[in-house]
């Protein structure tokens, strides 16, 4: 399965950017989008920013991995034991 994540630009030098989410920075080919500027956000798969997103939807969609992601870790998260507890 391949997915692409929205990304905001943090900095831009020639084709090669660095895209931030989370707190976590990393470098991009921005082959795809020359255009780009800091502050917009791109949409990134396999260190190529493949297309611009606007802010409202980026920000959507970082919503909705952020709730699956919790979804998800609560799922594989033990029971807790109710019994132990003084």
């Amino acid at each position: 399965m391949c997915l692409a994540v929205p990304m905001r630009v943090v900095s831009v030098e020639g084709m090669t950017g660095t895209v931030e989410l989370g707190g976590v920075e990393q470098p991009v080919n921005l082959s795809f989008t020359p255009d780009v500027a800091p502050g917009e956000y791109v949409i990134v798969h396999a260190g190529f920013a493949l297309d611009r997103l606007d802010e409202v939807d980026a920000r959507r969609t970082i919503d909705l991995l952020s709730e699956l992601a919790e979804s998800a870790d609560a799922e594989t998260k033990p029971p807790r034991n109710k019994s132990a507890e003084p």
